[in-house]
């Protein structure tokens, strides 16, 4: 901690409930507030008092513009908010606050509904966090306690610092897990039009060719025996296997995707029901309805039938299949939530009891299936927070995944989580239009340099791609192999314990923001360190790593797919002077491996 940096002091803003650390380190402490029945019915969790602050930092969030960045005026009242049901449906659940003396970040632990105030004052900053009270009352009986959301405070010299204490303190807080596999997924370049057996199988072949660990068959196996169905209207009907595209059915599928090399992975939107669904029609007492009585188009995990019934669909295909992998999506806003009477919740409290039954189910998942990697998705990036973070493997950053959008993602992502949950392909072959995501990998007009920037982008977190692997080039599919293993033999290893730090400020989208953005992948004595360059970057800028020992000697490689170049040996001195250089002028991107090996005049680092 910086020496003047006082600690915040966090106080329950509900006088009536009681507040404990629950995690705690020298730079970071999460909190857990309490509540008894008197404790009143408003999810408001706590007040977090801070110096007086020179700037409020925040990220608004859309389909396809997550982490856009954002500031309150430090000299005004002012709020970050979700009111759409979903916690990065409009904003993210963070907020940096820069002061004087250093800089702080505080996050919520929740999926749903919140909201974050800071507010100046005569001695300081105080940031009020809670949950936003439609559909999120705190509804208690008798003697009953509740434990509300938890909130994350982290501290450091600078935001980087703060936010890189942040995610290594989350660290301790997110499953272990399956170590991080590599997945091929049909999506982007199939969607549910182009995706068949034989389809899907070819790609598989390839996959497990080229060293990657799960091909996941997403959306489009589902529903009714018609080539043309639409997944969307159709989902909700798990136990219909779309036969006019899977006529062997799914168990099939998976025992060949298996004897192709690679394991079987399987998309599942579990809490959607889509109004051409049979179970719409059949199983209503599940479906969450409005005040109106209106469906609100998903499945009330606050209902116990709802909740068995799900977690029955859930557990049965993963049993079918031998899934190693679940991409669970979730692609609508719940708004306030439920309001029946007849679910076991409220009419007031229906979100709230939804997101407790989401995060039990998750953990039931768990519990049955160890070695199954859960990813969270929805609609790309719009549910991505501390609170699921507890309870999945990996978060899907955004739909959209050209570069540039890439790495704006990464960059804000990496603010609050972990690099093991982060989860983003390189730039994917989409069927539907989007004027970013234009690529072929099939044709001569994309260069090995353009290929090797858009794999590298998504190389610093777990990693993953939705291509057409038949017709991939053949020079570029003995590139991609390369890179498979280099971020599997070196890359990898790295995410057990690693924290993303970016090194510049945000690269943003339309040639906006930082445009020769650079991070560093820490994990003990060992770094990657990534730079890129940028459609009108200028010439290289050196790239400059952080909090290197003055007196540590460094080996420096340069990671070319698997190759790891010759070793220089510098000093953390030298390296603070000089930064790390690209070798190629010309270069749209680079990698290096930094390990510390001992410090002048002896001994060895670890």
């Amino acid at each position: 901690m910086p020496a003047l940096l006082p600690l915040p002091v966090v106080r329950p803003t509900n006088p009536d409930d009681t507040i404990a650390p629950m995690h705690t380190s020298d730079t970071a402490t999460t909190y857990a507030v309490s509540r008894g029945a008197r404790g009143g019915t408003e999810p408001t969790v706590a007040t977090v008092t801070l110096p007086p602050a020179t700037a409020v930092h925040g990220f608004t969030s859309g389909w396809g513009t997550e982490y856009e960045p954002t500031s309150l005026d430090p000299a005004a009242t002012g709020t970050l908010r979700v009111t759409s049901g979903r916690s990065g449906q409009g904003a993210v659940p963070w907020l940096g606050v820069d002061t004087g003396q250093g800089a702080y970040v505080i996050t919520l632990h929740w999926s749903g509904n919140w909201r974050i105030t800071h507010t100046p004052g005569a001695h300081g900053s105080a940031v009020q966090v809670g949950l936003d009270p439609r559909g999120q009352q705190v509804r208690l009986d008798g003697a009953e306690t509740f434990t509300l959301p938890e909130v994350s405070i982290a501290w450091g010299a600078d935001l980087t610092d703060a936010s890189a204490a942040l995610a290594r303190h989350l660290l301790g807080q997110t499953p272990p897990g399956p170590p991080p596999l590599t997945e091929w997924n049909h999506w982007w370049p199939y969607e549910d039009a182009e995706i068949d057996e034989d389809t899907f199988l070819a790609n598989a072949a390839i996959a497990g060719d080229l060293g990657l660990d799960v091909a996941l068959l997403d959306a489009g196996w589902f529903g009714d025996a018609d080539a043309g169905s639409d997944w969307y209207e159709q989902r909700g009907d798990w136990h219909r296997v779309n036969t006019a595209r899977f006529p062997h059915g799914l168990a099939w599928l998976a025992e060949q995707t298996r004897q192709r090399g690679v394991a079987f992975g399987i998309w599942l939107e579990g809490e959607a029901i889509g109004t051409q669904a049979g179970t719409a029609r059949d199983r209503p007492d599940l479906i969450a309805t409005g005040p109106d009585g209106e469906a609100l188009g998903y499945v009330c995990l606050g209902s116990p039938a709802g909740w068995n019934h799900i977690l029955d669909t859930t557990a049965g295909l993963v049993r079918e299949t031998g899934a190693r992998w679940l991409k669970w999506d979730f692609n609508l806003d719940p708004g306030a939530g439920c309001t029946r009477s007849d679910h076991g919740h409220h009419a007031d409290d229906g979100l709230l009891r939804h997101y407790l039954g989401l995060y039990a189910l998750l953990d039931r998942l768990r519990t049955e299936f160890p070695d199954l990697v859960l990813e969270g998705c929805s609609s790309g990036g719009l549910r991505i927070d501390a609170g699921l973070a507890a309870h999945v493997d990996a978060l899907f950053l955004s739909d959209p995944d050209w570069t540039e959008h890439a790495l704006c993602c990464t960059w804000g992502a990496a603010r609050m989580l972990p690099a093991r949950q982060l989860y983003h392909w390189p730039q994917s072959e989409w069927r539907g239009e989007h004027r970013f995501q234009h690529v072929d990998y099939s044709g001569t007009l994309i260069t090995r340099q353009q290929f090797d920037t858009k794999i590298r982008a998504a190389v610093l977190h777990r990693f993953g791609l939705s291509i057409r692997l038949p017709e991939i080039r053949p020079d570029l599919r003995e590139r991609l192999r390369e890179h498979i293993t280099g971020f599997r033999e070196v890359i990898a290893p790295l995410l057990t314990d690693g924290v993303l730090v970016p090194l510049t400020d945000q690269p943003l989208r339309e040639e906006r923001g930082h445009r020769q953005p650079s991070f560093q992948l820490v994990s003990g004595a060992r770094s990657i360190v990534a730079g890129f360059r940028l459609p009108r970057a200028g010439d290289w800028q050196p790239v400059r790593p952080r909090h290197l020992e003055p007196d540590g000697r460094y080996e420096v490689r340069l990671l070319d797919g698997a190759d790891l170049g010759q070793p220089t040996v510098v000093t953390g001195a030298e390296l603070g002077r000089t930064g790390l250089r690209c070798p190629e002028p010309g270069a749209a991107s680079v990698i290096w491996l930094l390990t510390r090996i001992d410090r002048v005049g002896g001994g060895t680092g670890g």
